[in-house]
């Protein structure tokens, strides 16, 4: 099985065992492994159904069409519902604030989920960034650069710590990715001590404000007019995000790369045997998760202008089901930019309209307990993988109105003809 250790799965103790004595080795069996991989392409029938299609048809038949229509509802519910509120600068700055730490941690998890991966550090990771910056700024008198550089660094590094353990020696991606979600948290909390680090340079900050702060110090702020209002509802990071998520995006879609991704996402052997390296894109690709979570906890920083040691915490849950509701499959082959943006949306929306203050007819007002947030982000979640799984790949809604309408149609009784005497 291909995810097993490779000291397990090419039998490594005894053949060494035998060459010591002298021995023939003892012959490594095929472990099926095209098998047991052959079911990660199943999905593959739903593209073949749309192949064809145009406009509004097309869309219905990609994997994304779900969470984006569901973002688009929910937005417009809460349109709705507050009307007065809703759609307003302050609002919408906030929303965007909290979808942009979600949407780039499930950036990166695109590419490893699409591999046929799991990564469940990049909220530790996240954190040890964080908290490396922090020290760096308070501690130092390196600089913004320096604590940015350095995050970065420490993001690096557990990037390659899980790639090398996943795709060089053999570790599942879930045992790698779990240790690496321990150590980074726990090296994170050691070094500022468990304690709360503030008072960054206000240059720093500025990566976490409204764009208009950000235009203020350059000279450039806007007077009024549309231009202003989008200054001031747009933040900094918002916009390094969408930039990240446009590259990232052309890159899986557009690219070798992505390309290749996908194919072992589908059929790791097969991609190996059409002489895709699949170890070093599988490295790459939590190098490029590792990557995305180091920028998140820069941004983490610079938007609460402190450091906790909880920062981060149960995001490597939000971004994972981001991916998993905009279209992507715990067993890899699928996966878009647009669809993991779209289910990053969804979970802040959520979010957003359950801590929303309803304002009823008569004057009073309702808010709903905010436990029920997960609530409905894991039945949403649940409903996305069998929605998957029964309506699109076994195609049960064509089947169950195909079989209606032979039903509703009047049987067709040829006259039996008269045999000749």
């Amino acid at each position: 099985m291909v995810g097993e250790p490779w000291l397990v799965r090419r039998r490594a103790i005894p053949r060494l065992w035998a060459w010591l004595r002298g021995r023939p080795p003892p012959p490594v069996p095929d472990l099926g492994g095209v098998a047991i991989l052959g079911v990660q392409t199943r999905g593959a029938n739903v593209q073949a159904r749309g192949l064809g299609k145009r406009g509004i048809a097309a869309f219905f038949y990609r994997r994304d069409a779900a969470a984006v229509i569901l973002m688009v509802a929910l937005w417009l519910f809460g349109l709705w519902a507050r009307p007065d509120f809703w759609g307003g600068l302050d609002n919408s700055f906030a929303i965007l604030l909290a979808f942009s730490e979600i949407a780039l941690l499930a950036v990166g998890l695109t590419f490893v989920m699409a591999n046929g991966d799991i990564d469940l550090s990049v909220g530790s990771v996240l954190s040890l960034s964080g908290a490396v910056a922090a020290v760096i700024m308070k501690d130092t008198s390196w600089g913004p650069l320096a604590a940015a550089g350095g995050g970065i660094l420490a993001g690096v590094f557990a990037g390659l710590v899980n790639g090398w353990l996943t795709a060089y020696v053999g570790l599942p991606a879930f045992i790698a990715t779990l240790g690496t979600f321990y150590w980074a948290r726990g090296i994170g909390s050691s070094i500022v001590a468990g304690t709360q680090l503030n008072g960054f340079p206000e240059s720093f900050n500025l990566i976490g404000r409204s764009l208009y702060e950000l235009l203020a110090v350059l000279g450039l702020a806007p007077a009024g007019g549309l231009w202003l209002a989008v200054a001031r509802a747009v933040s900094v990071q918002t916009i390094f995000v969408l930039l990240v998520a446009l590259i990232a995006g052309i890159v899986l879609a557009h690219t070798t790369f992505g390309e290749k991704v996908y194919a072992i996402g589908g059929n790791e052997r097969a991609a190996n045997f059409a002489g895709v390296n699949t170890r070093r894109v599988r490295f790459t690709s939590f190098l490029i998760s590792s990557i995305c979570a180091a920028c998140a906890g820069l941004i983490y920083d610079a938007f609460y202008r402190s450091f906790i040691p909880t920062a981060g915490q149960l995001r490597e849950l939000d971004a994972i089901s981001s991916v998993i509701i905009g279209g992507g499959s715990i067993f890899g082959g699928y996966g878009t930019m647009i669809g993991s943006l779209a289910g990053a949306a969804v979970i802040t929306l959520i979010r957003s309209l359950l801590s929303l203050q309803i304002i009823l007819k008569n004057g009073s007002s309702f808010v709903l307990p905010q436990q029920w947030q997960n609530v409905f982000i894991g039945l949403i979640l649940i409903v996305a993988v069998v929605g998957d799984i029964w309506l699109r790949q076994h195609n049960i809604l064509s089947l169950w109105f195909g079989r209606r309408r032979a039903a509703e149609e009047p049987a067709r009784v040829e006259p039996v003809k008269e045999a000749k005497a």
